[in-house]
């Protein structure tokens, strides 16, 4: 009976087995002088991979709503599998759009895509993890992959300060969120967020206070009050905020996005900020949810300084990957205060925006990698905004695109970024919210001239000469049009989203009763 639950586990072990083989396959062509792009095998095998891993989600009947196998560390249910669906969609599209920046690049290396496939199988585990020390091993296997391809360009200097500065401090973060860990460990006995959520209702609900005194003290003390336990989950909390880069811990994220190589920066950006948000839940909703007042008013200050440091840090930013790197941090404070509201309004707001951000993400980071200067610019890795003057010239089309997402990002109406904006202002007043309300569309509005000053470089710039593009690849055109069209399709009928998220947030209702 045992195989037959951990079989549940097959597309994970169906990835990793793929890794080994494709280790294998990419060690015995790079000694074979016929095949001088390697990558380019290797990467289409990975799409390959990833493509298959979906297919067996997609098929992997899911038994009940709380399915739990080695030993309740991993946990199988519908909030794991459908984002591990969405990571992986999204990740095909970022093979697909990196392969063309990876051979302008001279990015031969067949390990780089095998980094991409052993940090999705990190946030593959991430979402399932029912376990801290199964968390922290995941999130372990993410991390170092990243420390890799941020610094994977060995001749850039840029490149290899990114790869320490994201090592040192990701290291940091990790012994935080350890040392949390061991102390709630300490406090309770288990490390299980099954068990942790079991205990805690059994003292909140079943002691029996006629007991000897000094016990009922130290249950209370330890327990009810929480003294111990906030002190751990602090740690634990602050190390997954700086994964997620939130003000004050986001010092790091700029010069790591900056200097990385921009297809380790699309990654980086878009892709392991759902699996970090699925573990918050687990931890924060399920596990430790009779501590909401408690750690709720915290959150909230966070998000606000994180909007604040977003909105207005951006104001001055020359270079696209930066100002882009600040929209994130921003972007993250807004789905910050989703979470924060404790409510099953706010949870379906958190995941309907986070939905909206990855694509409209991927959307931006595919067209700012297809952008390729001619001539001596070619070389060029980093983009100043200056280098979009004029590109509604030479392509229109691509600059409406672009302008496009991100006025839909900005909050612009009647954008499809307006309406979940508005959903996270409304969550946030129907918990009394009304500063946080305040201060978060300000800000919005605020961080709304970044993106129109984007627009006005496109479009509105005089130049003395035009800039020249490179030639977009068909296929590559024929994914941006279609991400294009899905947002316009969003903005039309806005009910998948809202249904999407619906359906996460009653499936992760119904596991925490």
């Amino acid at each position: 009976m045992l195989i037959f639950k951990e079989i549940q586990l097959l597309p994970e072990i169906f990835l990793g087995i793929s890794i080994i083989y494709l280790i294998i396959h990419g060690t015995f062509i790079s000694v074979n002088n016929k095949y001088l792009l390697i990558q380019n095998s290797v990467l289409y095998l990975s799409v390959l991979i990833i493509s298959l891993f979906c297919f067996l989600l997609i098929n992997n009947t899911i038994e009940c709503n709380d399915f739990q196998i080695f030993n309740n560390t991993i946990i199988i249910d519908y909030l794991g599998s459908f984002s591990k669906i969405l990571i992986a969609i999204v990740s095909i599209f970022c093979f697909l759009m990196i392969q063309r920046y990876l051979t302008v690049q001279k990015i031969n290396y067949f390990e780089y895509s095998v980094l991409i496939l052993f940090a999705l199988l990190g946030i593959f585990f991430i979402c399932s993890s029912n376990d801290l020390i199964t968390a922290y091993l995941a999130i372990e296997l993410q991390s170092l992959s990243f420390y890799i391809m941020a610094a994977l360009k060995k001749d850039s200097a840029f490149s290899v300060d990114a790869g320490l500065k994201y090592f040192i401090l990701g290291a940091f973060s990790s012994s935080l969120f350890l040392f949390g860990s061991s102390i709630l460990y300490g406090v309770s006995g288990t490390t299980n967020f099954e068990d942790l959520k079991n205990l805690f209702f059994w003292v909140y609900s079943s002691y029996d206070c006629t007991q000897d005194a000094s016990d009922y003290t130290f249950v209370k003390d330890v327990f009810i009050n929480g003294g111990l336990i906030q002190f751990a989950l602090s740690f634990i909390f602050v190390s997954l905020l700086f994964k997620l880069a939130i003000a004050p811990f986001h010092l790091w994220s700029i010069d790591v996005y900056e200097g990385s190589p921009s297809s380790s920066t699309f990654f980086f950006a878009v892709v392991p900020k759902l699996a970090i948000f699925i573990l918050l839940v687990r931890i924060f909703y399920s596990s430790f949810f009779e501590y909401t007042a408690k750690w709720r008013y915290y959150i909230v200050i966070l998000a606000v300084l994180t909007i604040v440091v977003g909105s207005f840090a951006g104001l001055e930013q020359k270079k696209l990957k930066s100002l882009l790197a600040y929209s994130s941090i921003s972007h993250m404070g807004y789905t910050l205060i989703a979470f924060s509201t404790g409510t099953f309004e706010g949870l379906q707001m958190l995941f309907c925006y986070l939905f909206l951000y990855m694509i409209a993400g991927l959307c931006i980071w595919s067209i700012f990698l297809m952008l390729q200067l001619k001539y001596k610019y070619v070389k060029k890795q980093n983009k100043d905004l200056a280098d979009l003057s004029s590109l509604s010239k030479s392509n229109n089309i691509l600059a409406l695109f672009f302008s496009t997402v991100l006025l839909s990002i900005a909050g612009l109406p009647p954008m499809v970024g307006f309406l979940v904006k508005i959903g996270i202002f409304l969550v946030s007043i129907e918990v009394s919210m009304y500063f946080v309300s305040i201060v978060s569309i300000l800000c919005s509005v605020i961080s709304t001239f970044y993106y129109i000053r984007i627009v006005k470089i496109m479009f509105f710039e005089n130049s003395t000469a035009g800039k020249l593009y490179q030639p977009i690849k068909s296929h590559i055109s024929i994914v941006i049009v279609c991400l294009f069209y899905f947002l316009l399709f969003l903005f039309i009928n806005p009910t998948l989203i809202y249904l999407f998220s619906y359906k996460i947030t009653l499936l992760l209702t119904m596991t925490m009763m």
